[in-house]
């Protein structure tokens, strides 16, 4: 269709339907603790997911995508391995919404290494991050653990797993039984929303001249920072 100058449109640039990532800018960044039975033994799970929404509030969901396969640390897939946050929470059905502040940048690298199933070791444990047991999870025989070091936590059973359509995402969601917040937020609900928003950072995704950057924004920063790390999206 060709676009008549003064056509509101004249001003838009049409780009591929897979522009959606970037157009769709920012993207919270969570950090979701999991826990599976990995060669006979109990193992504690972390990753930071930037694709976490709220889906309902009566009853509260959470619903989170999961790649159908993992990626590596060039955000490339690492063959038809299965993530180990989709495993453990198709074992046990529960995980843990924890809300990371930016202080917790440093640890990226650490939390989003995609170790096989075979080989999984605690991240948790790797990134020094202190472990503490959920208010209702814990009424389970194994359950995921709070980070002590998030600002909030949002206690999940699984509700629902579901592959829309031919998506190479895995949407996950959970009914919200348990939910904190650390009191250095604040007390008011107003100042706990506004400090939270100044806290957290926000995944912009990969730089398109080297996919093994990350851009990493802070909201009340006049900047954008980039790292690198293989984010589990």
């Amino acid at each position: 269709m060709k676009l008549i100058y003064g056509d509101p449109r004249y001003r838009k640039v049409q780009v591929c339907s897979t522009w959606t990532r970037y157009l769709l800018t920012t993207h919270p960044v969570e950090f979701i603790t999991t826990v599976g039975r990995v060669n006979g033994r109990s193992i504690p799970n972390i990753a930071p997911f930037a694709t976490c929404l709220d889906t309902s509030y009566e009853p509260p969901y959470i619903t989170f995508s999961a790649s159908l396969r993992q990626h590596g640390i060039n955000s490339k897939h690492q063959g038809n391995y299965k993530m180990n946050t989709y495993l453990n929470i198709k074992q046990n059905g529960m995980f843990i919404v924890n809300v990371p502040g930016r202080d917790l940048l440093s640890i990226l690298d650490i939390v989003a290494f995609p170790y096989r199933r075979s080989k999984l070791e605690d991240k948790i444990e790797k990134s020094s991050l202190r472990r503490l047991d959920p208010f209702v999870l814990s009424l389970n025989d194994a359950y995921p653990p709070l980070i002590a070091e998030c600002l909030a936590h949002m206690e999940c059973n699984l509700v629902d797993i579901h592959r829309p359509g031919r998506s190479d995402h895995y949407n996950i969601t959970g009914e919200v039984v348990g939910a904190s917040y650390d009191s250095s937020l604040g007390i008011r609900l107003d100042e706990i929303r506004e400090n939270i928003v100044r806290r957290t950072f926000h995944h912009f995704g990969s730089v398109s001249s080297d996919h093994t950057l990350r851009f990493i924004g802070y909201i009340d920063h006049d900047k954008i920072q980039t790292i690198t790390f293989g984010l589990e999206k």
